[in-house]
């Protein structure tokens, strides 16, 4: 759960150019901006990103194989 505080800073909405917006003001350091008149969000490029990530993850044939654990190979000996 991140700790943000929502104000009213009356910053212009990029897409509508409305006054009405919340400024989110995170404990982490960064902001997020909402307008109440025509729903823009300005960190919806990085949520569709996050939802259009398969999670695939790219693999290579590799023959070296995994490593040893040269440690536990010593104390079962």
């Amino acid at each position: 759960m991140y700790d943000a505080t929502g104000s009213y800073d009356e910053e212009e909405c990029p897409r509508c150019g409305n006054r009405d917006t919340v400024t989110w003001h995170f404990a982490d350091g960064f902001e997020e901006m909402e307008c109440r008149t025509c729903g823009w969000v300005s960190d919806a490029e990085e949520l569709a990103a996050l939802q259009r990530f398969g999670g695939r993850v790219l693999e290579r044939e590799d023959s070296t194989g995994s490593p040893v654990n040269r440690l536990s190979a010593r104390i079962k000996a």
